[in-house]
């Protein structure tokens, strides 16, 4: 034990040494290393797995909101065609209007009771309505075409013709006239089109040739629209938005609306999607409210993805701040249009837009108001309305003309009141007065200030405290 080591001992011994260096190192640090990777990258597989799913679902709940908005447009459009209950009133008024031409002759209207008729599945509440008549040939045809195109829908059931010794057609036209009540009534009211054309109705005979539109006063305008009620007419005047029934309005305890825009200003301009999408904005002086609506002028050749012609409002600076009941607008259309209204928001960093499908199509002549419902997540907020649009779909082409006016939002009625405030926040060397005086431009409103913020004096201030500024 005593002697000394050799030379081929010593390198013996530390290769020995060097060895059981690895082995421990190899045992005890790389492989638990190289297990806690394997460890790490199956749980990055499953992440990654995981996120996979979440963004599936992500998409198909997108889709799903896509489907949920035009089965309610549909629903919309239903419910704006049909009468909701049998309404002889309604009825009348409608026929009324219709019948109203001193060509012809109406001798009565004759309703039978209301029955149910079993269509597949559904029980169909309906009524029979019997019109005796007697005009001419060509006026006897327009009353039959302005019945096929009112806005509320009646099936021609029967029609008996005859002459009398004058040569005039005389006979009876038997209506049909279907109702929703019972069908659609369970279905709560998240209809995103809604609205009134011209005040009431579009009238079924512009769409004809040689058809001239008859000057009348703002008395007989009133008077002429069918639909409007004194609640209705009590709600357009106050600034309200009548609801896509015509036997309900929403009332002045339920909203209130804010006119985010109503075309009178500049800085409105017109924004293709691509070369083949031409067109003009302009001003009007067909408007809803005030002097001017805003006149767009589109010519969409649908030949790319994306179809459209904007109406460009980012100058504009219309942001909301918080989520509106709905935001929609006036609408004067000239013809019947497959074309889609919609509207974009912006996110305050400008790197989101959020579209929102006001109307997939045009199926009014005249004045309507639509509206549809923006985003509700409050963390979306602050929003920028940046564009209008008019779509057409791919591969198909559409031109015409549409007036756009009263662009508003609604809030709920509790976002309502008479105060106005704003905020100040305390700076360096500021004291009750300095403030007053900032806000206020005099240093009297010390107590007001002192009020609202619940403070009894400068000691109640401290830098980078908030106050609410009472306007």
């Amino acid at each position: 034990m005593d002697r000394t080591l050799t030379k081929n001992e010593q390198i013996l011994l530390t290769i020995l040494i060097i060895m059981i260096i690895f082995i421990l190192t190899f045992r005890f640090v790389l492989t638990p290393q190289a297990s806690k990777l394997e460890e790490l990258e199956e749980q990055k597989l499953a992440y990654e797995e995981e996120i996979a799913q979440i963004n599936d679902l992500l998409k198909s709940e997108r889709n799903i909101d896509r489907e949920w908005l035009e089965l309610h447009n549909e629903e919309a459009i239903i419910r704006n065609k049909y009468f909701s209950t049998i309404d002889q009133p309604e009825i009348i008024n409608l026929l009324n209007d219709m019948l109203d031409d001193g060509e012809i002759n109406i001798l009565d209207i004759h309703f039978d009771r209301p029955s149910e008729e079993q269509i597949e599945d559904l029980v169909v509440k309906n009524i029979n309505v019997n019109i005796p008549y007697e005009g001419d040939f060509e006026n006897i045809i327009s009353l039959i075409d302005g019945i096929n195109f009112s806005p509320k829908k009646m099936l021609i059931s029967n029609l008996i013709m005859d002459k009398d010794i004058n040569n005039k057609l005389v006979g009876n036209i038997l209506l049909k006239v279907y109702a929703l009540e019972g069908i659609i009534d369970d279905i709560e009211e998240t209809s995103n089109v809604v609205g009134i054309i011209d005040g009431g109705k579009s009238n079924p005979f512009e769409t004809y040739d040689g058809y001239v539109q008859k000057e009348i006063n703002e008395y007989e305008k009133e008077d002429s629209n069918i639909y409007r009620d004194s609640s209705i007419e009590n709600g357009i005047r106050n600034g309200e938005i009548p609801s896509t029934s015509t036997d309900e309005t929403i009332s002045d305890e339920e909203s209130i609306k804010e006119i985010l825009e109503d075309f009178e200003g500049t800085n409105v301009y017109f924004i293709p999607s691509h070369k083949y999408v031409k067109g003009h904005v302009s001003k009007s002086n067909n408007s809803k409210s005030n002097k001017h609506s805003l006149r767009l002028e589109y010519n969409i050749l649908a030949l790319e993805e994306e179809n459209r012609a904007y109406i460009d409002l980012t100058d504009r600076n219309i942001i909301l701040k918080y989520p509106p009941t709905s935001i929609g607008m006036w609408v004067y259309s000239y013809s019947y249009s497959p074309s889609t209204l919609g509207y974009i928001l912006k996110e305050q960093n400008g790197e989101k837009l959020i579209e929102v499908e006001l109307s997939k199509g045009i199926d009014w002549v005249g004045w309507k108001y639509i509206e549809a419902s923006p985003p509700e997540d409050i963390f979306l907020y602050p929003l920028q309305l940046e564009k209008i649009y008019v779509e057409v779909n791919k591969d198909k082409d559409d031109y015409g003309v549409l007036l756009i006016d009263e662009l508003g939002a609604k809030h709920p009625k509790f976002t309502k009141n008479t105060e106005k405030f704003t905020f100040y926040i305390v700076e360096p060397g500021d004291t009750l007065k300095k403030i007053s005086t900032k806000n206020y431009g005099n240093p009297n409103k010390v107590d007001l200030i002192m009020k609202y913020n619940e403070i009894k004096s400068n000691k109640g201030l401290w830098v980078g405290k908030i106050l609410v500024i009472p306007k």
